[in-house]
């Protein structure tokens, strides 16, 4: 059993019981595994849209900055409008993974946006592409995703035991049916023996208009809070997920872009904004739609010790 390097409190709340300060909380738990920071000076604006003479591309989070929930949000269209009239580059990078990014970008085709998929990459992706530059092993378990992987057998927590003794471990790419009896299943698993876990999501939850979804970066640090492994992390804030990123900007220039000329735009300090600065790019962080929507974005970022470059006030 690998025992994971940094502590995680065992009162961790309910998944029901999520809200905006408990996900900061167990984000800043996991700070010793994510990225380091790097000290930037910050600037203030009150639309995305402001600094679009400064990039030459922008990653987009999805949840958060295109939608909340099944709504989009407001200005998403006249930004990327604007970016396309100026020939700027945009992919989303989107935590995501219980589905293909082509039926993300779907999704978003279905809202009106001019998004096609080589110009979404999530978590998933991230995930696929590091195994696949992997020796190959034994069949990963499968679990909590709406569409399996292609390349890996889908095995529910349900399942016979037989189907589970023959991996050598686990990914949970998705919540969609995931719940404590999920959980006990794959914590008996894990205890069987030397079994890996692997976090495609990072996301602790998402916010919804209504609340707050536990996302697989929950059940992850569940299982940490129980000794019972140190996941492999593929999404934000993690490099994976960014590498792939910035080789889709590269792809769809034509050309190197400069890391500084790269802007990643999210809503969550831990995720977006600590991931995109680890990679070299700059940040910006809006406040208005998703997770800090009701708090004091300046007494937090002070609080927590990350700043992007440029905080914004909408899109």
């Amino acid at each position: 059993m690998n025992t994971p390097s940094v502590t995680i409190s065992s009162a961790l709340p309910a998944p029901d019981r999520l809200d905006a300060d408990a996900c900061i909380d167990i984000y800043q738990m996991l700070r010793p595994i994510m990225p380091r920071y790097r000290p930037v000076s910050r600037h203030n604006y009150e639309r995305l849209i402001d600094i679009l003479d400064e990039v030459d591309a922008l990653i987009l989070d999805g949840f958060g900055v295109i939608n909340v929930g099944d709504r989009k949000i407001d200005n998403i269209d006249e930004l990327l409008d604007a970016c396309a009239r100026a020939g700027k580059i945009v992919v989303v990078l989107t935590n995501g993974a219980s589905h293909p990014s082509a039926k993300t970008s779907q999704k978003y085709n279905g809202w009106g946006l001019a998004l096609t998929p080589e110009q979404v990459v999530s978590s998933r992706d991230a995930f696929e592409d590091v195994m696949a530059r992997r020796p190959a092993s034994q069949l990963i378990s499968l679990c909590g995703a709406t569409t399996p992987l292609g390349s890996l057998s889908e095995v529910r927590f349900d399942d016979d035991d037989a189907l589970w003794s023959d991996a050598d471990g686990a990914v949970l790419l998705g919540t969609t049916s995931w719940n404590e009896t999920a959980h006990i299943r794959l914590e008996q698993f894990l205890r069987r023996g030397n079994r890996t876990l692997h976090i495609a999501n990072p996301d602790i939850s998402a916010p919804h208009s209504d609340g707050f979804s536990d996302e697989p970066g929950y059940w992850a640090a569940r299982v940490m809070a129980a000794g019972l492994a140190e996941p492999s992390w593929y999404g934000k804030p993690h490099a994976p997920a960014f590498e792939l990123a910035i080789r889709q900007v590269e792809l769809l220039a034509g050309r190197q872009v400069a890391r500084e000329r790269i802007v990643m735009v999210g809503d969550s300090p831990h995720t977006d904004i600590l991931g995109g600065n680890a990679a070299g790019l700059r940040t910006a962080l809006i406040t208005s739609y998703g997770l800090l929507r009701d708090h004091n974005a300046d007494r937090l970022l002070d609080e927590i010790g990350i700043q992007p470059d440029f905080l914004v006030r909408r899109l």
